[in-house]
């Protein structure tokens, strides 16, 4: 069971870097917020605290981050 709500996120790129930006509020009024550095080359990218945002968040936001990340790094990749 998560232990938090997201009220909302942003995934965006960060302009003039190969590092997307994501930002999570929570329903207890916390703020979350990773640089995720990406190969434009390969288009991988690692986050490890994809797990603990699992735990904290559910498996169902996490699924849902994830799929939004992978598209937008497959778009930059492309560019």
């Amino acid at each position: 069971m998560s232990e938090y709500e997201v009220e909302r996120y942003e995934v965006k790129a960060v302009e003039g870097d190969d590092q997307v930006e994501v930002m999570i509020l929570a329903s207890d009024g916390n703020k979350w917020e990773y640089g995720i550095p990406f190969s434009r080359t390969t288009g991988r990218y690692t986050f490890e605290e994809i797990d603990v945002l699992a735990m904290d968040f559910g498996e169902e936001f996490t699924e849902e981050l994830t799929a939004k990340l992978d598209a937008l790094v497959a778009s930059l990749s492309e560019q």
